[in-house]
């Protein structure tokens, strides 16, 4: 086996969840693409049977810290979802154990989050809801910085500004991180340890970070205050109104967003609709949650939806004018698997769309193609 091949370890995948990486066996043969989706533990335990690897980039990352994201080719966020994860786990790594060049490598992974909001925002809303189904702490992460990122691209903040926003939103739960994955999948209530680290993890986040030789006054600030909320009713300090600053109102949003359409062991995740309504009737700041609902548009990328002709299709673009979103139909009237998908308009009374459709188990569908890198 070759030495860029690691072992799956038990947990590492999530029977209903789409595979975040291609899956190979020992010889290295592929034997599942990133989207598939296992649909039985016994499916899983025979697939376990085989031995499972995926490939590994960590010494790369490792060896790289000096690479900058320079390349003209449009990168595809699918395509950078398995390396993202790890350069976040090597980062966090690095910020534990107070290493000097936390700084670096937290500003190159914000430099390739932001090329890739630029590159593709389809396909990085995409992953977002794709994604949904029980996403780790480092997975939820990637989806709320990237939902940062767009929001303050669509505010038109200055760069800087938006730089401090993603690096922020990257690093702003660190002091949760052991503690976020065993919590989102316990059906029990938190114990007073647990709402103790809840409470205090902003604060925490950001003296970790200093003493990981990270100063910047803006980003610390954010993670600071990222749990605030205008009405005092906020942590850890309880700030109110024009004290708690717009960038990190956004952070609480982009995070409270993904929570909501994920799905969790002590509840069933919200739609779309569902959790923009939620947050429409809760937002701290109106101009804060048009932007958040701007970008992702009433059918996000990422979103089943049921068509006038009883197929159901998964939305691939935002469109901002009458013909509407751009679907690729992947499931008959009938309730069978295409092989492959179909481009439906929208616009055509056939094949308009009736609302999301909620799914009993997501389908196997391969990310790569429908959101091809051009």
């Amino acid at each position: 086996m070759a030495e860029d091949y690691v072992r799956l370890k038990a947990g590492a995948i999530t029977v209903g969840k789409p595979l975040l990486f291609n899956v190979f066996d020992a010889q290295g043969k592929l034997l599942l693409q990133q989207g598939y989706v296992i649909s039985s533990k016994d499916q899983l335990d025979k697939l376990y049977a085989r031995g499972l690897f995926h490939a590994s980039h960590a010494q790369a990352i490792n060896k790289k810290i000096e690479q900058t994201v320079v390349e003209e080719k449009k990168l595809n966020p699918f395509h950078e979802l398995p390396v993202l994860l790890e350069e976040l786990e090597v980062l966090l790594g690095c910020v534990s154990s107070q290493n000097a060049d936390s700084d670096k490598r937290l500003k190159i992974l914000t430099r390739k989050l932001m090329r890739l909001g630029m590159d593709d925002p389809d396909a990085c809303l995409a992953m977002v809801h794709l994604n949904a189904i029980e996403p780790s702490a480092y997975e939820q992460t990637l989806y709320h910085s990237l939902l940062a990122f767009l929001i303050g691209q669509y505010l038109q903040w200055p760069l800087e500004r938006v730089n401090a926003l993603v690096m922020a939103s990257l690093t702003a739960n660190f002091a949760l991180l052991p503690y976020q994955d065993k919590l989102n999948r316990s059906r029990n209530t938190l114990t007073e340890v647990q709402r103790a680290v809840l409470r205090k993890h902003p604060d925490l986040s950001a003296q970790a970070l200093q003493k990981a030789g990270i100063q910047e006054a803006q980003v610390l600030l954010n993670i600071q205050q990222h749990h605030e909320h205008p009405t005092g009713s906020g942590y850890p300090n309880g700030l109110k109104g024009a004290d708690i600053c717009l960038d990190a109102q956004v952070l609480g949003m982009t995070e409270r967003y993904t929570a909501m359409i994920s799905q969790r062991a002590y509840r069933p995740r919200m739609t779309v609709n569902q959790a923009q309504k939620e947050l429409s009737h809760h937002a701290s700041d109106t101009q804060l949650f048009l932007a958040l609902y701007a970008q992702l548009t009433p059918f996000p990328p990422g979103t089943f939806v049921e068509l006038a002709n009883g197929e159901t299709a998964v939305v691939t673009y935002r469109t901002r004018h009458p013909t509407g979103p751009k679907v690729r139909a992947i499931i008959s009237a009938r309730g069978s698997m295409y092989h492959g998908s179909f481009l439906r308009e929208t616009s055509e009374p056939e094949f308009a769309i009736k609302g999301f459709r909620q799914l009993a188990m997501q389908p196997s569908i391969n990310p790569l193609i429908l959101w091809e890198s051009l």
